[in-house]
């Protein structure tokens, strides 16, 4: 397999302009996956880019949904602090009697 690897990276090489370099990658397999890499890259983009945060086409409910769903994790957290430094303060008060 690395003696076909060398065999191509020695012809992109060997190729005397641009245009015979990308064919001569887009004809092998590794070019062609690179190809199918490049294009669902392009689609996850562009729906994210409509669909995605600030989108243009995003409803403005599911912004309002994950504000509320933040807020609600920060007061949960915050109640989660707040019991384990109560709860560690009574553990020493207990420990130091």
């Amino acid at each position: 397999m690395f003696e076909k690897f060398l065999s191509w990276l020695q012809s992109v090489v060997e190729s005397k302009t641009l245009d015979e370099a990308v064919t001569n990658f887009i004809s092998t397999r590794y070019g062609q996956y690179a190809l199918i890499f490049i294009f669902f890259m392009f689609i996850i983009i562009y729906l994210r880019t409509l669909f995605g945060p600030k989108g243009f086409f995003r409803e403005k409910k599911w912004d309002e949904w994950n504000e509320e769903a933040e807020s609600t994790a920060k007061a949960e957290k915050a109640a989660a602090d707040a019991q384990a430094a109560l709860d560690a303060k009574e553990k020493e008060s207990a420990t130091d009697k």
